[in-house]
Formats: structure tokens, sequence, C-alpha cells
């Protein structure tokens, strides 16, 4: 073979690995990716009196906190001292926040609702029969519904 016949032949072999209809300058696409579904709120805060503040997963400062936000996994909700605020979940289960405490979201992959980080809490099930709430400290796991469960 002669020097003049490498270069035609090596361009075709490159355009060969393109896929048909796609020119040297276009670059084949692979299926789009769906978009992620919002993210479903947990509960939401109602009752707030005092300084509450919130600091969501994804921040990295406390803010001031309003009545009906919603909250979301790993969201962290704390009271000031003689600050009050309640934390509704979707099933209707309350927890009530007394002053100076520190509460997270849990994910909802776990089995806890709550995890209670300082202070104190109450919590409320309006239909026990049908509702349930698990409140983690990290010393002990409480868990309500038709019977209450220490761990």
């Amino acid at each position: 073979m002669n020097g003049r016949r490498w270069p035609p032949l090596l361009f075709m072999v490159a355009l060969a690995t393109l896929p048909p209809g796609c020119t040297a300058d276009e670059k084949p696409r692979g299926p789009a990716e769906a978009p992620l579904p919002p993210p479903v709120p947990r509960a939401h805060l109602r009752g707030l009196s005092g300084d509450v503040q919130i600091k969501r997963a994804v921040a990295d400062e406390w803010s001031a906190a309003r009545d009906e936000l919603p909250l979301y996994e790993n969201d962290k909700v704390r009271t000031e001292s003689g600050a009050s605020a309640q934390v509704v979940f979707a099933n209707g289960s309350t927890v009530h926040l007394g002053g100076d405490s520190l509460v997270g979201i849990a994910e909802s992959k776990l089995r806890t609702d709550v995890t209670v980080l300082r202070g104190r809490v109450d919590a409320t099930l309006e239909k026990p029969a049908t509702q349930s709430l698990s409140v983690t400290t990290p010393s002990a796991t409480v868990r309500a519904g038709r019977k209450i469960e220490f761990q």
C-alpha cells in the first residue's frame, strides 16, 4: 500500500464510530434524568410563642421560625428560654416544645419521628388507636400508640 491511502482510510474509520446521523460536532445524548420529586413535609410548626428558630438540614444558619412552617427530614427546631412551639405531624400527633428545647425531625425511613436533643417535650395523640409517635433521646426511645413502649 502506498502512503496516500492511509489518511482517507483513517478518516473513514473515525466516522464509522459516530452514531448514524451525527456529525463530529454533535454528541449523542443519553436518556434525560427525571427530576427528583419535591420533598414532602414530615410536620408543621404551630402555636409559636417567644423566640423559636429553625435550622434546615441543607442550611448552616438558624433562622426565625413562623407559624405553619413545613418541617422536613433532618430539620432542627429550637426554643429559647420562655418560648414554646408545637410540631404537628401529618398523622395529627403533636409534640409540644417547652422553653430551651432542641429537637430534630427524623428521616422518614427511621422508625423515629422526632429526636429530643435538649429540653422537655410533651406529646399528644388525639386518636391513639390510629396514631403513633416515636420520640428518641440520646439515651432512650419512646413509642406511643395503642400502648407506650420504653426502650
